[in-house]
């Protein structure tokens, strides 16, 4: 840019110098003339031609016949004006392919407008009314072999280019540009001035770009090549499929259903389901005004049938007791008010991301059962031989009652769904917000056969999605529909195009995670017991099998609670005080007054908290006031009760100035709690029941107190989900923030009440092994289960490096790993984590035996379709030659196309699959007639690369290496650059 801003002057100038005749300003005379004798005056420029001299009128209309949608500039002596061919007698006559003139054509209306990728154009336009007007066709068709799409089929009066439509059409998908954004940048380009009269076509320009959209997807489907034609299109078949998932007859082997158990996961379906509540569309237009064109031939459900099965639902309430996203608890308040639809609910394909046919249909009131049951079932119906693996944010609620709410669905969609062939999931972030008792099996870690399938791929289709939501909100009911079909078939070609290079990078890392879990999983393995891991692998391998059995992935908690403990000393002092010779001491027992010192204690910290936020808001004195009045009192008659109890500790109390009640900030107190005693005094200053209660009750606060701090962290989390996902505007954002800030004053108090607890059992009890489940609480442990270590983020973030949340390499919080000892003297934790390790390195492993067989089955894919396209020629026998020819023309392209995508996909992928030593298949044969080239990925694979040597060389001779981890990172690293040489530059 530097370089270039010295020239800026001159360029300026060049610019301009193009508002007058530049160079070509001495041919006055039109150089195009044949008889230059008798040249007429060059004074016609065209804009859409390449740069060159001035001409005559009659020269610019000899040679635009076939371009009629060029602009002109006349020179009036002065500057350029605006012209057109239409104003220099340019006449488009249709109908005669070889330009010959016709006997009697027949005009269209004067005002004929064609729209064009450069603005509109007023034409004169003939149609052929001679002899050979029945080859020609009616006025309609003799437009569209002209590469003119007309708006209406009787007396067309405005027709919009090919080229038009097919900008149009790919803007829409990739861009996202709004229909009526673009129409307005034609009507700029035909007039910047805004003084001259421009037809107004915006209304026919949506009509036909919705047809447009219609018979490009028909036409990509082959029904143009089908002797049923577009009435024999069947449910789902305008929907671009997934090739990497499974299809029995189309890209599984022939034995795929006799395989062991412990493969079966090869040849299973990954599927997810979730709403998108952004994907609104408001009450506007009718199916009457704006028809849904092809209704069920593609994603979305066939429209009549739905609305008909979720007509009969009422409300629904309180359908989901355990997620905390309320994407269902508010089925019937989400913003519904004045909208046909809130929004979409999809079934996608969960390790791919493509949308699934028939797998959308629109939501009402919300993320309803029904609603979404009709969409499982629907999409589910072309894939009823494979198993199912379902992930959902809800899947814990939703799996159940499903086979009897579809059992009560029309017939055709009564399908079967094995209970043995499903396995419910939730998706890796959302299962972060569930309850943890009987969540595991739910876990994609953890789920046999689900590799490293995360299930959060929906919310990527849908972020993908989105950019559409404001075009498609105030669309009828046929535009909106028609549109989003062509964003999700767009969005599925794409994913197709770029999937070797996707599940090449996949499998990359997969190679690689999978050697350094399984060394570490070896290392943690061999400082264990082996009759303790042979016993943990026994009862996790049990619980795959039935996961009913006791959930292996949580700590059992083995230590009593502080009200179990107040129970048992309860029934202790009891016994006691039935035997003989005993004397109460007060009305208050022991276990009493260190209970009331407790409370005590809980009580002074809740006055510190408002001390501090009365500090710096007056307004809150009055009720601080109250607050150390009320403490005070309590303070006196606990010294009361100490005088009983504890008359030791009350003297010592009696010369600490710290202990005084005379004094204004109270909260500042100390109370003479046993445990806040020296611990040479404390032994003669408090008895030893006293002592002993306390340190009882302090252990069980310690551990409620951790689970009070994980109870408040889980519910901190939900908050700040259902923030992001459902409020809006600015009242409802300020209230979730209000509400997520009392959520984090709760947890600093169960933090703190941990921490007093903790500090109170050490002095009581001094070090030991109780260490190991009460550890120091510090502010970097006080996170969510599901985030990561922040000094480990930070890291990450410091070396450029996606700090996202994955159970596969992040540091969970000690707090969430806490338990005792069981009577094998292992503690809880480390079987949980032991458990986990081994679940991690089952998926990485899974991962990397499954992707290569998806590649193989995109391969398969590719090669099916190829044949499906050639076995289309020569279907149709009601054509003529020029349609059949193009019939076939079109078939052989697309077979060709498949067949380049099937060569370059095996390029990619054959270094990588001979260097992991995979047993290649007939599906991995040399593709014939397919060239070996240079790819465009050198940069991409580059990157991948780069990342994955950068970890390696992270974790590469560091003093806590293993020689199996360093052979290990030495070997990869040898494949990774080797892999690299394969790539052309």
């Amino acid at each position: 840019m530097k370089s270039w801003l010295p020239m800026a002057d001159c360029v300026l100038d060049e610019l301009v110098r193009r508002d007058g005749r530049a160079d070509f300003r001495p041919f006055d005379r039109c150089l195009s003339c044949p008889d230059q004798s008798r040249a007429r005056d060059a004074v016609i420029r065209c804009t859409s031609c390449d740069p060159g001299y001035l001409e005559c009128e009659e020269c610019v209309k000899e040679r635009h016949p076939r371009q009629a949608c060029h602009r002109l500039q006349r020179w009036n002596g002065r500057y350029f004006e605006v012209t057109s061919l239409k104003e220099i007698g340019l006449v488009v006559q249709l109908g005669h392919a070889d330009n010959s003139r016709c006997s009697n054509p027949r005009p269209a209306p004067d005002d004929f407008c064609i729209i064009d990728v450069n603005g509109h154009h007023n034409v004169k336009v003939m149609f052929c009314g001679c002899d050979q007007a029945g080859a020609a066709g009616t006025p309609y068709e003799q437009l569209l072999r002209r590469d003119l799409f007309a708006s209406t089929i009787t007396e067309p009066g405005t027709a919009y280019t090919f080229r038009l439509l097919e900008h149009y059409h790919v803007q829409s998908l990739q861009g996202k540009v709004s229909m009526y954004d673009y129409y307005e940048s034609l009507e700029r380009l035909t007039d910047k001035t805004g003084t001259k009269i421009v037809q107004d076509r915006y209304k026919s320009f949506m009509r036909v770009v919705a047809q447009w959209r219609y018979l490009k997807r028909l036409k990509r489907a082959g029904r143009a090549h089908d002797p049923s034609g577009i009435a024999g299109t069947k449910q789902g078949e305008l929907a671009v499929p997934c090739p990497a998932c499974p299809h029995p007859d189309i890209n599984l082997p022939p034995n795929w259903e006799d395989v062991s158990d412990d493969l079966k996961y090869l040849y299973m379906l990954c599927v997810a389901i979730d709403a998108c509540f952004r994907l609104k569309r408001r009450d506007v237009s009718s199916k009457e005004k704006d028809p849904i064109l092809g209704s069920g031939w593609g994603y979305f459900v066939e429209d009549e049938g739905y609305q008909a099965i979720i007509g009969g639902y009422g409300s629904q309430d309180e359908v989901s007791t355990c997620s905390g996203f309320a994407a269902m608890t508010k089925a019937n308040l989400k913003y519904a008010k004045g909208y046909a639809a809130s929004g979409v609910g999809a079934v996608v394909c969960a390790r791919h991301e493509f949308m699934l046919a028939n797998g959308v249909g629109d939501t009402q009131l919300g993320e309803k059962w029904v609603n979404m049951d009709v969409i499982f079932v629907s999409s589910m119906i072309r894939h009823l031989r494979v198993r199912k693996i379902i992930s959902y944010d809800i899947a814990c609620q939703w799996s159940k009652g499903l086979l009897t709410r579809v059992s009560k669905f029309p017939s055709h969609l009564q399908i079967p769904l094995p209970a043995g062939d499903l396995k419910y999931v939730i998706p890796k972030l959302h299962w972060a917000s569930h309850e943890r008792i009987n969540h595991s099996k739910f876990s994609l870690n953890f789920v046999p056969g689900a590799a490293r399938t995360d299930g959060e791929g929906v919310e990527r289709v849908w972020w993908g999605s989105q950019s559409a939501a404001n075009s498609t909100k105030q669309m009828g009911p046929g535009g909106r529909q028609g549109y989003l079909e062509d964003v999700w078939g767009h969005s599925n070609w794409t994913k197709i195009i770029n999937l070797a290079e996707l599940l090449r990078r996949r499998y990359i890392l997969a190679r690689k995670m999978a050697a350094l879990q399984a060394v570490a999983f070896k290392d943690m393995s061999a400082g264990l017991l082996e009759e303790n891991t042979a016993r943990w692998e026994a009862d996790v391998s049990a619980w795959e099998a039935d996961m009913n059995l006791p959930d292996p992935y949580i700590v059992v908690k083995t230590g009593p609670s502080e009200s179990q403990i107040k129970q048992t000393i309860a029934k202790e002092e009891t016994a006691k005080t039935a035997q003989p010779g005993h004397i109460a001491k007060d009305k208050v027992s022991d276990l009493g007054f260190v209970v009331t010192a407790l409370e005590l204690e809980e009580s002074q910290a809740r006055v510190q908290a408002e001390a501090v936020k009365a500090r710096s808001d007056e307004s809150k004195l009055p009720q601080l006031l109250e607050l150390r009045t009320s403490f005070r009192h309590r303070v006196q008659k606990f010294q009361a009760l100490q005088a009983t109890f504890t008359p030791g500790i009350l003297a010592l109390l009696a010369v600490d100035d710290a202990a005084r009640t005379d004094i204004e900030e109270i909260e500042d107190i100390r109370l003479g709690i046993p445990s806040q005693i020296e611990a040479q005094k404390r032994a003669t200053a408090c008895p030893a029941d006293i002592l002993s209660i306390e340190a009882r009750l302090r252990d069980a606060q310690c551990r409620d107190a951790l689970q009070d701090l994980r109870n408040q962290l889980h519910a901190q989390h939900r908050l700040w989900t259902l923030k992001k996902l459902h409020v809006r505007y600015q009242g409802p954002n300020t209230r979730a923030r209000t509400d997520i800030s009392d959520q984090g004053v709760r947890v600093q108090r169960a933090a703190q009440k941990y921490r007093r607890a903790r500090r109170a059992k050490l002095a009581l009890v001094g070090p030991g092994p109780w260490e190991g489940e009460f550890r120091v609480l510090l502010d970097s442990d006080i996170r969510a289960v599901q985030d990561d270590d922040p000094d480990a983020v930070a890291e990450r973030a410091r070396k450029r490096k996606r700090p996202g949340p994955s159970e596969g390499y992040k540091t969970t919080s000690w707090i969430w790993r806490g338990g005792d000892s069981d009577e094998s003297g292992s503690y809880e934790p480390v079987r949980v984590e032991w458990c986990k390790l081994r679940a991690r390195v089952c998926r990485w492993m899974e991962e990397e035996r499954l992707l290569p067989e998806e590649m193989r089955r995109v391969l398969a894919f590719l090669a099916f379709q190829e044949e499906e396209w050639k076995g289309r020629i020569g279907r149709r026998t009601d054509v003529d030659e020029t349609l059949q020819e193009g019939l076939s023309a079109y078939a052989y392209k697309q077979a060709a196309m498949r067949r380049h995508l099937r060569g370059s996909f095996r390029q990619v992928w054959l270094p990588l699959i001979k260097a992991a030593g995979v047993e290649l298949g007939p599906d991995w044969a040399p593709v014939p007639g397919y060239v070996p080239r240079k790819i465009r990925r050198r940069y991409q694979h580059k990157v991948t690369l780069e990342i994955v040597e950068e970890e390696i060389v992270e974790g590469e001779n560091s003093p806590e290496d293993s020689p199996e981890e360093e052979e290990g990172a030495a070997a990869y690293r040898r494949m990774v650059e080797a892999d690299l040489a394969d790539v052309d530059p």
